[in-house]
């Protein structure tokens, strides 16, 4: 059986899609219709390369997608990022220094060897960022010098559990 034609419109292509899919949906530089079982398909393409500017950025964006484009269709040009650093994490001399200074007898140590009350781990914790110079305990695995200054205190401490003055 031969289907019969019973009727035909014709709507110009720039008319049919403001109506589809709005006025805004038109400003591109050609378009590409399909039908694809039950779904009607329309491609807008814009302009091969878009420059515009936010700020201080310049943005390049490649409109030939689908045209015989590169991979790198669509590519946004923006400044290169920098690598961010990876988060740091306390070491042994950190978890050393964090043990002692919830241990009681490191805040008896630093009473009597350093004329400093220290009555609460906080306490201590802040004594000894003050005497290593750190902003935190993790800081004492990254800068020798400043583990050296926790080194020479936790010496003194250990000897002073032992009994030496």
């Amino acid at each position: 059986m031969t289907p019969t034609l019973i009727h035909r419109y014709t709507i110009p292509l720039q008319q049919a899609i403001e109506q589809l899919v709005g006025k805004e949906a038109t400003d591109g530089e050609s378009f590409l219709v399909d039908i694809d079982r039950d779904d009607l398909i329309i491609d807008i393409h814009g302009p091969a390369n878009v420059t515009f500017r936010v700020g201080d950025y310049e943005y390049t964006v490649d409109g030939r997608a689908g045209q015989g484009a590169s991979n790198e269709a669509a590519k946004i040009n923006t400044p290169p990022e920098e690598p961010a650093e990876p988060p740091r994490k306390g070491g042994p001399l950190a978890q050393r220094a964090a043990i002692a200074c919830g241990e009681k007898g490191f805040w008896t140590f630093i009473s009597k060897k350093y004329d400093v009350t220290v009555a609460s781990a906080d306490e201590a914790a802040a004594w000894l960022k003050a005497q290593c110079g750190v902003k935190s305990r993790v800081d004492l695995d990254y800068d020798e010098a400043k583990a050296d200054n926790f080194r020479d205190i936790d010496k003194s401490y250990r000897l002073w559990l032992e009994g030496y003055d």
